[in-house]
């Protein structure tokens, strides 16, 4: 049997839009809804597996939905650590940083955020999550994360090219399913 992911980005915050990484902010009324609506098709049972971030945007709602005895948490599928720039707004950042920001966005490799965690060691982080997760499981495992985490195991499992990393940011409250993952 093979392994199938869904990755389920969490919802809105009371934040609303910051780059949140380390920050734990959880999820407002509307973030709540989107989550409910990405497994509206879906329940627990249908899962070999739930794992969830420990940040409490994905952690609440994974504690609400799931049973305790399914779900596990995975320190691995937390967000990308925005450093100094971390709790910000992108509207802040522009004002504050529109050269670093601009560098950011274009080549994340080697523009990280100052005192942020590089490109390399978050790839590293969930690679290495990801080769855990094929080893461990076959049948359908449900990831409850982040918008970069689901930008970058996009990445690892269909292989893309490093630029393409953030062509498509998903959607708060979004479902991404990988089916028939290489063992």
């Amino acid at each position: 049997m093979s392994l199938t992911l869904e990755l389920l980005r969490h919802g809105e915050t009371i934040r609303g839009r910051c780059y949140l990484g380390r920050t734990d902010a959880p999820l407002n009324e509307r973030g709540w809804q989107q989550m409910h609506e990405g497994l509206s098709q879906r329940s627990a049972d249908q899962y070999d597996a739930i794992i969830s971030s420990p940040r409490s945007r994905c952690l609440d709602f994974a504690r609400a939905w799931a049973d305790d005895d399914r779900l596990s948490i995975e320190p691995r599928i937390a967000e990308y650590d925005f450093g100094e720039w971390d709790g910000m707004t992108g509207e802040e950042l522009y004002e504050r940083y529109p050269q670093a920001l601009s560098r950011f966005w274009s080549d994340p490799w080697r523009y990280p955020p100052p005192g942020a965690e590089s490109m390399p060691a978050f790839f590293t982080r969930l690679e290495s999550c990801l080769d855990d997760l094929k080893r461990m499981y076959t049948g359908r495992v449900l990831l409850i994360c982040h918008g970069g985490v689901i930008c970058v195991m996009r990445s690892l499992i269909e292989r893309l090219p490093r630029e393409q990393l953030f062509e498509c940011m998903p959607k708060h409250g979004s479902l991404h399913l990988f089916e028939d993952i290489d063992q």
